[in-house]
């Protein structure tokens, strides 16, 4: 019987296994792929992946693999990869394949590939206010807010497209790619046609609390909407927050004995999102620890009661919305024995003879009140201009016999029946008869200054009106000036023959006072002509040891746009360069190079600030004169060559006067600089107050022997109006606001105006020149006087050098160089500072052949024992 048993169950053991080599299988399972069409070839992905051989994965060592069909030829199998040609057009495609078992052929399944547009939806995380609301853009589903491609939903490897749009340039079509479903269970949270996805705060949400919330979007390819990507959204709700802000009514003080009552705390307090917590009026708590006699009241006002000790107070203060959301902030008040005034400045600025002015309250206050009542104030003249009185109520009168000019009116504003509590100011007052106004354009599109033009500074224009001549400088195009009664010419001056003004003048005939809007001059270029100039101005006078302070103001004076190069050479013997405003382009032994491009007809242009540092005694001692030379090219067909440089002498000085008067061609010049030059002139001023200067006026009276008609404002360190009448300067820094001493850098500022002498000036003649400088309603300043004493032509260029003469200057061919002491060596650079020859003399002369040099501006530096000067010499 056991071996019977045995028997059966080995027969039933050989069934099984018998049965088992009959259901081997082999399974090819359908697969679907999403790709990126494009010019390059691309893999889809392995078909074996899952596709299984006697239960285990297949692998390319133990099937066979073959391709059946494909709906497009680009697509085909390459080892187990499905493989799309670059080109292929973008679209679905199905690929059928079969595989076999490599030890049974007849073992074989097929399976299907579905090759789809790769559609990437990405997972975004957005973060709003709760007032943000419906569509706002910058919460799209689609893109992200850094714009990277990592976080941007695709189709075919580029933004999806939910609804279609043109863009430029081209007019190019983008049509729609996808479609959007999304599912939310939160009604309150929408995403739009757009993707734009919003937040309705008022449908169900809580305000003051963080909410947060999960939703999911499906993106669908419009071609084949089975072929699809979906992501999840997360949106956090941030809640409102309260802001106190500290409040500050010291300027706004309560009368003690009266009491009072300050603006509410409330009012610049705010919650996010709904603006003041005084106008919102959600707040459920106001409190603060206030010291006696001071009620808060629920709208955020703060009173006192009569009879309030007087003192600055302070206390904290809090509101919230509810026990969570508060905030905290504190306040600062005064309380005063008697009330006080504040007088602030005006200005008046269109006022005829025989006229009033607005008041002069207007802006003033009474305890940080506007003064409403004027019965509450007393105004008092102080040491006013003959002509104008001040009226109770603030207004000030000018008299009929008042002239026109530029007028301070000084008052004292005092509460009723106090002389303690006052304030003084003043009112800045124009007075005119007769006003013209008008610009000045430059014909830049040669079509009669009808379109595209630009309005030029700096030129000066006339007004001939009987015996008086008046005279301004426009400023940015603009300008105005004064009219007399009568007939008044009005006029372009001072422009060379190369440019046409038109119309050539404008009369106006002035029987009452009234203002005229003089027709726009056009200037226009009748020839193409090179004209650059450069002047060199001195921010302060020099003091040895301390630093020294220079602008480079250079202008376009030709009618052609001009690119080139400014330069200054110095004796670095007695000073050394530090820096700039523009950093230099080239730096050599004493020469500093800015380049510059494109200068247009009638612009200049400034180099703020170059520093220097003046070195101490025994090498700068008061009284010495130092040279520094500024030069502009090109020049070699420059109309005007004498403005292509310019040497400002100054003298050493041991204390600083900030308020002095200075010529730039030193105290004294030959009868050659006297006939065909022009003089330079520069006044400074500084505010040595302690608030700012908010007016300053430089009165200035020429003397006889400098031809004011040539007068011409070269630069100033503020927007300066220019005022003149027959030889009388006036320069009006109105509004200036310039610092006082507790800014001392920004405390200074100066005017330069260049005019030539007179026709008939001889050897011996003195020009004296000197201003008065006016701050607000002070006293003026005197300068001190700047004079200039005319002598005999110098036989040689001796350039302030000693005995060192190098002429003849300009030079043709040769140029002889001789010193008292044995000259060591010579060298000779461009004004760019390109060296051009050196050479080793060991002598007291030399003469170098400049024959074949170009036209030009040079440097010659000489040494001799040790110490280095340069000389500016002009080849022609």
């Amino acid at each position: 019987m056991r071996c019977f048993y045995l028997k059966v169950v080995f027969f039933v053991c050989l069934t099984l296994l018998a049965n088992m080599s009959v259901t081997a299988q082999i399974n090819a399972v359908d697969d679907t792929f999403s790709v990126v069409y494009g010019p390059d070839q691309v893999t889809a992905g392995d078909i074996l992946l899952n596709d299984t051989l006697q239960s285990s994965q297949a692998l390319a060592s133990n099937v066979s693999i073959s391709m059946v069909s494909s709906t497009n030829v680009g697509i085909t199998i390459v080892g187990s990869s499905v493989v799309i040609a670059g080109g292929t057009p973008q679209g679905t495609y199905t690929l059928v394949y079969q595989i076999c078992d490599n030890a049974n052929s007849t073992l074989c399944d097929i399976a299907s590939v579905t090759i789809n547009t790769q559609i990437i939806a990405n997972p975004d995380s957005f973060v709003f206010l709760w007032c943000q609301g419906y569509n706002t853009s910058s919460f799209n589903v689609l893109s992200s807010v850094n714009n990277s491609l990592n976080n941007i939903d695709t189709f075919n490897g580029v933004p999806a497209v939910l609804q279609p749009y043109y863009s430029q340039p081209g007019n190019v079509y983008h049509p729609a790619t996808v479609s959007l479903t999304y599912t939310s269970s939160y009604p309150q949270i929408q995403i739009n046609t757009y993707g734009d996805l919003s937040v309705n705060p008022y449908n169900n949400i809580n305000w003051f609390e963080y909410n947060y919330y999960e939703l999911s979007y499906t993106l669908c390819e419009i071609g084949n909407p089975s072929n699809c990507s979906t992501a999840i959204v997360n949106v956090t709700l941030y809640p409102s927050e309260i802001y106190a802000n500290d409040d500050n009514f010291v300027n706004q003080p309560l009368v003690g004995a009266l009491g009072g009552t300050t603006p509410s705390i409330l009012d610049n307090d705010y919650i996010s999102c709904m603006g003041s917590v005084s106008s919102s009026g959600i707040y459920s708590n106001l409190a603060a620890n206030l010291p006696a006699g001071f009620t808060l009241n629920q709208n955020g006002t703060i009173t006192a009661a009569p009879g309030t000790a007087s003192g600055n107070y302070s206390f904290n203060y809090q509101v919230c919305i509810d026990n969570n959301t508060c905030g905290n902030a504190n306040v600062a008040l005064k309380v005063v024995g008697n009330s006080i005034v504040v007088a602030n400045y005006d200005g008046f600025y269109y006022n005829y003879p025989n006229s009033t002015t607005a008041t002069v309250l207007a802006n003033d206050t009474i305890d940080g009140n506007a003064i409403t009542n004027y019965q509450n104030v007393t105004i008092t003249a102080l040491n006013i201009p003959a002509g104008f009185s001040i009226n109770a109520n603030g207004t000030i009168h000018i008299d009929a016999s008042v002239p026109e000019g530029t007028y301070a009116v000084p008052y004292k504003l005092c509460t009723n029946g106090s002389s303690v509590n006052c304030y003084v100011n003043y009112a800045y007052v124009v007075v005119f008869t007769n006003r013209i106004s008008g610009n000045v354009q430059f014909d830049t599109n040669h079509d009669g200054c009808a379109t595209g033009n630009n309005y030029v500074s700096n030129v000066e224009i006339v007004n001939t009106n009987a015996s008086d001549t008046h005279m301004t400088a426009t400023n940015f195009g603009s300008y105005y000036l004064i009219g007399g009664p009568g007939v008044n010419t009005v006029s372009v001056a001072q422009l060379p023959s190369y440019f046409t003004v038109n119309p050539a003048n404008q009369v106006y005939n002035f029987t009452a006072p009234s203002s005229v809007q003089a027709t726009n001059f056009c200037v226009s270029a009748n020839a193409n002509v090179d004209d650059l100039e450069v002047v060199l101005v001195p921010r302060f006078q020099l003091v040895p040891g301390l630093p020294a302070y220079f602008d480079i103001w250079y202008k376009n004076n030709g009618s052609t746009t001009l690119s080139g190069q400014v330069a200054i050479s110095f004796d670095t013997a007695k000073m050394s360069f530090v820096n700039s405003s523009q950093s230099p382009d080239v730096v050599a032994n004493g020469l500093l190079t800015f380049n510059f491009v494109n200068l247009a007809p009638f612009e200049f242009r400034s180099i703020r600030y170059v520093k220097f540092q003046l070195a101490p005694p025994p090498t700068n001692n008061a009284g010495d004169a130092v040279s520094i030379t500024g030069s502009i090219s090109p020049v070699s067909v420059d109309m005007t060559p004498l403005n292509n440089t310019n040497t400002l002498n100054q003298t050493v000085v041991n204390s600083l006067d900030p308020n002095d008067f200075i010529v730039h061609e030193g105290e004294s010049i030959t009868l050659a600089q006297a006939q065909q030059n022009l003089l330079h002139y520069t006044i400074h001023f500084q505010n040595i107050g302690t608030s700012n200067a908010i007016n300053i006026k430089i009165v200035n009276d020429l003397d006889p022997k400098l031809d004011w008609s040539t007068f011409e404002l070269i630069a100033s360190s503020h927007t300066c109006r220019v005022k003149n009448k027959n030889a009388h300067n006036e320069f009006l820094f109105e509004n200036i606001q310039l610092s006082g001493t507790d800014n001392e850098p920004q405390s200074h500022g100066y005017v330069t105006y260049s005019v030539k002498p007179s026709a008939g000036i001889a050897v011996g003649d003195v020009i004296q020149n000197t201003a008065n400088i006016y701050f607000d309603y002070n006293a003026p300043l005197a300068t001190n006087t700047a004079t200039s004493t005319v002598v005999d032509n110098l036989s040689a260029n001796t350039y302030h050098f000693g005995q060192l003469s190098c002429f003849p200057n300009p030079v043709h061919h040769s140029l002889k160089i001789s010193n008292a002491s044995p000259i060591d060596s010579v060298e000779v650079t461009s004004v760019i500072g390109q060296k051009m020859l050196e050479k080793t003399i060991n002598d007291t002369q030399t003469e170098l052949d400049l024959s074949e040099f170009a036209s030009g501006v040079y440097l010659i530096k000489v040494i001799s024992q040790g110490e280095a000067k340069a000389v500016k010499i002009l080849k022609e």
